[in-house]
């Protein structure tokens, strides 16, 4: 119980924190629909992400795990088409500059939003495991 606890918290704040920095990526706060998302997120996440990864392990083994982060993309996409509480869409990214590392503005497609977006939400639970 403490572990499905866990999935959905960690998803719910995965989502949440991706939508602050990503202003492509839009989420509907209602409580509802928001704790649904979070639900599927889980089960997406802690459930087809590991098949997949044992489905194509050779072939994951063959191409260095390309087709994983495929994989995930296009099930974060198909997530993403079922439930109308996230929204992608292209946005302008301001840029930034810490010291000598600059990242200039920059507009940013569809895709290469989900790509983004699915990478986001990976790491934010990754590291909430790992910190948690």
């Amino acid at each position: 119980m403490k572990k499905i606890f866990r999935m959905l918290v960690f998803s719910a704040a995965a989502l949440f924190l991706t939508s602050l920095w990503n202003h492509g990526f839009i989420i509907t706060y209602n409580l509802k629909s928001f704790i649904t998302a979070s639900i599927v997120m889980g089960i997406l996440y802690y459930l087809l992400f590991p098949l997949s990864k044992l489905i194509l392990l050779p072939i994951n083994i063959l191409t260095m795990g390309l087709i994983s982060l495929f994989v995930y993309i296009i099930l974060f996409h198909f997530f993403l088409q079922r439930f109308t509480v996230i929204e992608i869409k292209s946005w302008l990214f301001p840029g930034f500059s810490i010291g000598w590392f600059v990242l200039n503005k920059t507009s940013i497609g569809y895709w290469p939003n989900i790509v983004l977006s699915s990478l986001s939400v990976t790491i934010f639970i990754n590291l909430l495991e790992k910190v948690l």
